[in-house]
């Protein structure tokens, strides 16, 4: 017992090393240049929202031009809820982005070395730990892409599979692991509901393939659907909203068209071998100026374990690992082809992949398989010493070449949280980058690469939340907040007064507590309203609407069920 606590530690260390190594630039002030530099801005706004009371956070106002849109009805809030935690102790907005992206890398390593130790044994489980950390792709998330919540999905990936793995070889039913697969899932959904989509057609493959496998279907099947109901509960609050409020947005509009279409962002299969690396974007055909490389060690070693495994399972020796090698090599394949152009037809059938954007994203499960794959490699190598040599061998040989890719391009070391939250910079420099979750309806043309934009001009960008379009009313006690504005009327004439907010349902507006209609027919949907003659208390607030609030019941629900599992368990141990 005390050797096997002893390698743990040693592995951690060493899993604690390489993260240190591989995070060591997020060290310097500032922030590195990355493609979605939109990071601090949300953690800012989403700090901002908390401390107003909103719980869920659903609306921000600085984004949209300062109109403000409900970025986390739509964006999984996971990674700026535990940012927000981060900066809530101490560190700064940079510093707790840089934080996230460090966790990020280092949770994913521990995740991956509890599959990997279960799988391939502790040895096997550290060089998949390794080279899950080290995979070209992790380097492109963070140092290029600047992909925070896809890059904290690694960290679910590993989870979740060791969970059902662990359900597959249970005798009877097993609340631990019931209850660690439905909140690896639900924690994949609420951190990147765009990986956990293509993911569920893995999940899918897995569990069917460990039911093949299994003597104890039965309990396998009922805990399965147990944990994936329970995960579904949890996450409702995100996804139910997400899922049947899009409509209301313009995102279908940007993200399904143009630049946008996946259809322009397939990979070569030689860029999956080796792709120059690069700081650039995606684009039709080989000019990428990103890289999209699985890894060559990690395409060798996941063949050879493969070559292995057939040669074990010719000779008809029983191993699990055999079949499970053989199950993740078909898993990695299937990856790969799905970045390819000649997987146009599956896309084309299961539509909702389209809103991934990018067929390179399936990367993400590459690295995954292929690690699993290399500890599987160090598992077919039976005698110990020479798994420790192998160990040795292997992750220095992919240390060497892919160090050099966890480094960024250009550093910005006078970035501070002043400037990177100024309203000028969240209103203008980040809106202009992301605005998918506008009003359906708003203004929009066709820019210089034929995308489409938000008409408007950053000269048209007000500072003011309030304006009086029509009338004499004098505006006394303005107060606002993410999601409410109160403020007093008093005007010798009726009033026309616009909210400098896109309106988006259940925005409400009520004069002297009585609610008022809401006009939004304006190029910008800004909300518009009338105020009578005389002194008047109006209020402008954000509130959920039925979805919402049904799917907030639906996740409380979860959480008690949850709680009533884990309370019986309790009572079981007092007895």
């Amino acid at each position: 017992m005390r050797k096997r606590i002893k390698f743990d530690l040693m592995a951690v260390a060493i899993i604690l090393i390489v993260s240190a190594v591989l995070c060591w630039p997020l060290i310097n002030p500032g922030l590195f240049q990355i493609h979605d530099d939109q990071q601090v801005a949300r953690l800012f706004l989403f700090d901002q929202a908390i401390k107003a009371g909103q719980f869920p956070v659903r609306w921000v106002s600085g984004l949209g031009f300062g109109f403000g849109y409900p970025l986390f009805v739509f964006y999984p809030p996971f990674v700026y809820g535990l940012g927000e935690l981060i900066h809530l102790s101490g560190a700064g907005f940079v510093d707790s982005v840089k934080i996230v992206f460090a966790l990020s890398i280092l949770l994913s390593g521990i995740t991956m070395y509890i599959l990997g130790k279960n799988i391939s044994g502790k040895i096997g489980g550290l060089v998949a730990a390794v080279f899950y950390m080290m995979a070209p792709y992790r380097a492109v998330d963070v140092y290029v892409r600047g992909a925070l919540s896809e890059s904290f999905s690694f960290v679910w990936l590993p989870l979740i599979l060791y969970a059902f793995l662990k359900l597959s070889q249970c005798k009877s039913f097993n609340k631990y692991y019931v209850l660690l697969a439905a909140f690896s899932v639900a924690f994949l959904m609420i951190t990147h509901n765009l990986v956990l989509l293509p993911f569920l057609i893995f999940l899918t493959l897995f569990i069917l393939f460990l039911f093949m496998v299994t003597k104890n279907k039965k309990v396998f099947s009922s805990s399965c659907i147990i944990s994936l109901l329970l995960a579904a509960g949890l996450s409702a609050f995100f996804w139910i909203p997400s899922l049947l409020e899009k409509k209301y947005t313009i995102v279908d509009q940007i993200l399904l068209v143009d630049l946008a279409d996946y259809r322009s962002h397939f990979v070569y299969v030689q860029q999956l071998w080796n792709s120059l690396w690069g700081f650039g974007g995606s684009t039709a055909g080989l000019g990428d100026g990103i890289s999209f490389k699985i890894g060559k060690l990690h395409v060798v070693l996941a063949t050879t374990a493969f070559v292995i495994s057939l040669l074990i399972f010719k000779y008809r020796k029983r191993l699990p690992q055999v079949n499970l090698t053989l199950c993740f090599f078909g898993l990695l394949l299937l990856a790969a082809f799905m970045t390819t152009s000649y997987s146009q037809l599956i896309w084309q059938i299961f539509v909702p992949l389209a809103y991934l954007q990018f067929p390179w994203r399936f990367l993400i499960f590459t690295s995954l398989f292929s690690s699993i794959l290399a500890g599987l490699f160090i598992f077919y190598i039976r005698i110990k010493s020479l798994q420790i040599l192998a160990a040795i061998v292997l992750i220095t040989t992919l240390i060497i070449p892919n160090i050099k890719l966890f480094t960024p391009d250009k550093y910005r070391s006078d970035l501070t949280d002043q400037e990177a939250t100024s309203k000028e910079v969240i209103n203008w420099d980040v809106s202009k980058t992301s605005f998918e979750y506008a009003p359906k309806g708003v203004d929009l043309y066709k820019g210089p690469l034929g995308t489409n934009l938000i008409n408007i001009a950053k000269n048209e960008i007000t500072q003011e939340k309030i304006q009086i379009l029509k009338g004499d009313s004098v505006i006394k006690n303005l107060r606002t907040n993410p999601s409410k504005v109160t403020f007093n009327s008093n005007s010798k004439s009726e009033s026309v007064i616009q909210a400098n907010i896109f309106n988006f349902p259940n925005w409400e507006v009520s004069v002297d507590g009585q609610s008022v209609n809401i006009n939004d027919d304006n190029k910008l949907k800004l909300i518009t309203f009338d105020v009578p003659q005389g002194s008047h208390k109006v209020e402008i607030a954000f509130k959920d609407t039925p979805v919402r609030s049904m799917a907030n019941v639906v996740s409380i629900f979860s959480i008690l069920v949850v709680l009533v599992l884990t309370l019986k368990k309790w009572n079981k141990i007092s007895v």
